[in-house]
């Protein structure tokens, strides 16, 4: 849902979302625009905006989050993810992943008077189940290099509207400096991004509209993600949404990422993303109650080596398949 802690653990994971893209019907109407404000410690960002393409079918009814002081709820998100790339036209050998798993646990310290909920989010376990068919000791520095994320924690404010704001992120002590940096800055920024924020206006089956927010994430040659939602079913206490997004850049850009060895330059040539899913979300609950994502992701760079100042031009194509139960 409006949750920016599911978008963050796919991102910690790798980028992840989808396939395909509903072919929604518009009214001939002017849609309604909703500008989502900024917080005080992000006034220099872009603002992010909701546009309501279609109200749906009656009965129509306000989505409102609204869960109680002190609820409590444990969510594991488990990741499947296959890779394939080639060097100066030479096909590298599949990487097939073994499946990650994280659970978070999430909990409402507190409820205002207006409805803004504070909440508290920690990545309690991070691991790779087991898989007989992948190398152990790609498995072993898998699981060591996931096992860094565990014990983060965020806490952030969300409206009545599932707009995110006032993220605070802490992050474990011992945790390596350059993955450190990478995601503070990640994690920092998912105010912009909230999972679901909903319109104002009420909607009923068939709804769609469509959240544009700015991506301030290093690394990647996007400016602005775009995400269409659409009502699938809806009920008194929840409603069930499939999303939607394509991202594509043929600009070249430079891919500057904590860590990078000194001297090599990674220049991005182009970048498409496809993503696809589906999300029940209860309205008195933190988490989603279940939610499936899936994303076809393709990217094309070059790489400069310092001593040779050779380029290899690189290709890389990868399959994500995300799943999220809470209980």
């Amino acid at each position: 849902m409006k949750k920016p802690f599911v978008l963050g653990a796919a991102c910690l994971l790798i980028t992840g979302w989808g396939i395909t893209s509903p072919s929604p019907s518009v009214n001939a109407q002017t849609p309604l625009i909703e500008t989502i404000p900024d917080s005080a410690e992000s006034a220099t960002e872009a603002k992010s905006t909701i546009v309501l393409l279609d109200p749906g079918v009656q009965p129509r009814q306000i989505l409102r989050f609204k869960p109680a002081a002190n609820t409590k709820q444990t969510t594991v998100l488990t990741m499947n993810m296959d890779m394939t790339g080639a060097v100066d036209g030479q096909v590298m050998p599949d990487v097939n992943m073994p499946a990650m798993q994280m659970t978070i646990e999430s909990e409402v310290t507190q409820v205002e008077a207006n409805g803004d909920t504070h909440i508290k989010v920690t990545y309690t376990d991070v691991d790779v189940v087991s898989d007989t068919t992948a190398p152990p000791e790609l498995i072993q520095n898998l699981r060591s290099q996931l096992q860094q994320l565990q014990d983060v924690t965020i806490e952030f404010v969300i409206n009545q509207q599932g707009i995110t704001k006032d993220v605070d992120v802490s992050l474990p002590a011992d945790l390596d400096p350059n993955l450190q940096q990478l995601l503070q800055q990640m994690l920092s920024s998912l105010e912009q991004l909230s999972a679901a924020p909903f319109p104002k206006a009420a909607v009923g089956v068939g709804a769609t509209w469509q959240v544009s927010s700015a991506v301030p994430v290093s690394g990647l040659p996007l400016d602005q993600v775009q995400v269409l939602y659409e009502v699938e079913d809806i009920k008194e206490d929840q409603v069930t949404l499939k999303m939607s997004m394509q991202q594509q850049s043929q600009e070249s850009s430079q891919m500057n990422l904590p860590g990078t060895p000194p001297g090599v330059n990674f220049q991005i040539q182009s970048f498409a993303m496809q993503s696809a899913g589906t999300m029940t979300i209860g309205f008195d609950r933190i988490m989603p109650l279940q939610g499936m994502m899936s994303t076809l992701s393709n990217m094309e760079f070059l790489v400069t080596e310092p001593e040779s100042e050779q380029e290899r031009l690189m290709r890389m194509s990868s399959s994500t398949q995300i799943e999220m139960d809470s209980q």
